[in-house]
């Protein structure tokens, strides 16, 4: 699909249709613009053979494929040109010759075995590659390790030239000192698993223009205090705005100081998952996070290293017990309070799930 349009272009489309007489006085340039919400199913479906203008403009067009809407009883000829690509399950593979897509911008990919990967990606080009989203993978085993964990490499790789955001929805296996220090061009990261914060620490070292990072932390790791003080005296900024950031454990909240400091002083927003927990543990889980002090941490933490926090969020998911299949859980409001911070004239919002509210009543 095609990019977010500004204002200015979306007014500018606007003022053309409606100056128009009919569908085929519109130009070329805002046909495209208009193709860029439809797939090559449904732009084939509406325009393919009408006269040779639309031909024309289908038969250059970078179009979005999705091979989901490929079948056996449905199999439309694919386009030569193609921008964007969706692959949901094994069997669409054999729609496609990934040798033959050399401009291909957006990859999103899910249901697959590492095999499948592996072989896609040693034969496809990536060098326009801009965004890519990697879905969970199927039939995972052990020996496969290797395989994926180079997968992961590859695309990692491309942020020295265009890949701007990438998505894992599966753990990080990659080893990131493979990696060098200059993946530029990437300004969003998703990762649904890295073995600790460490790992975090070694891939925002890589990435300098990296403006959004939503990651998951597996376990806890020990970090060094003289490292801790190192960090302190070698302060440094970075593009990092938004962060996300999943704990199993509230313990290792602790182990996020470090990277505070070394990559979150232009951070806006915080937002940070605790581990779900069950309707009947909910008093448990509030005793121990008091226990370890968690809003006294967290306020300390925004108030010292993150001068340019506005909005922070403590999220948890209560699971009930009762499953039901054909209603949507509900939802409580969160508790919204406006905290001071010892920097005059400043102060950031912090939204806490409303089970958690009664932690921060002593909250300055």
């Amino acid at each position: 699909m095609g990019s977010k349009k500004s204002k200015q272009q979306i007014y500018s489309v606007h003022d053309e249709i409606k100056n128009s007489t009919c569908f085929e006085d519109l130009s070329n340039d805002l046909i495209y613009e208009l193709f860029d919400y439809l797939s090559f199913h449904h732009i084939i479906l509406a325009f393919d053979k009408l006269n040779k203008r639309f031909q024309n403009l289908t038969d250059t067009y970078s179009h979005y494929v999705n091979l989901q809407q490929h079948t056996e009883d449905n199999i439309i000829p694919l386009p030569q040109y193609i921008g964007s690509l969706k692959i949901s399950a094994r069997y669409q593979l054999r729609f496609i010759d990934f040798s033959k897509l050399s401009s291909l911008h957006c990859l999103i990919i899910s249901n697959l075995s590492i095999f499948n990967l592996f072989h896609i990606f040693n034969i496809l080009s990536l060098k326009e590659l801009e965004y890519i989203y990697l879905g969970a993978c199927t039939d995972y085993y052990r020996d496969e390790h290797e395989q994926l964990a180079k997968v992961q490499e590859k695309i990692l790789l491309l942020g020295k030239s265009k890949l701007k955001k990438c998505v894992f929805r599966m753990k990080l296996v990659a080893n990131i000192d493979q990696l060098p220090m200059n993946l530029i061009s990437l300004e969003y990261l998703r990762i649904d698993g890295c073995e600790n914060i460490s790992i975090v620490n070694n891939l925002l070292d890589r990435m300098p223009n990296l403006k959004s990072l939503h990651v998951s932390i597996l376990q806890s790791f020990a970090t060094n205090d003289n490292q801790y003080h190192n960090m302190k005296q070698n302060h440094k900024n970075s593009s990092l705005i938004n962060l996300i950031i999943r704990f199993h454990d509230p313990k290792p909240l602790e182990e996020l100081i470090p990277l505070l400091i070394k990559n979150c002083s232009n951070l806006n927003k915080l937002i940070v998952y605790l581990t779900p927990v069950r309707e009947n543990d909910v008093d448990r889980e509030i005793s121990y996070i008091r226990l370890i002090n968690l809003p006294v941490s967290i306020t300390n933490a925004i108030d010292q290293f993150l001068p340019q926090l506005t909005n922070f969020h403590l999220r948890q998911r209560i699971l009930s017990y009762n499953v039901d299949f054909f209603n949507r859980p509900s939802y409580s409001l969160p508790h919204i309070k406006e905290i001071p911070c010892s920097l005059k004239h400043r102060s950031y919002r912090i939204f806490i799930a409303s089970h958690l509210t009664i932690l921060w009543k002593n909250t300055a």
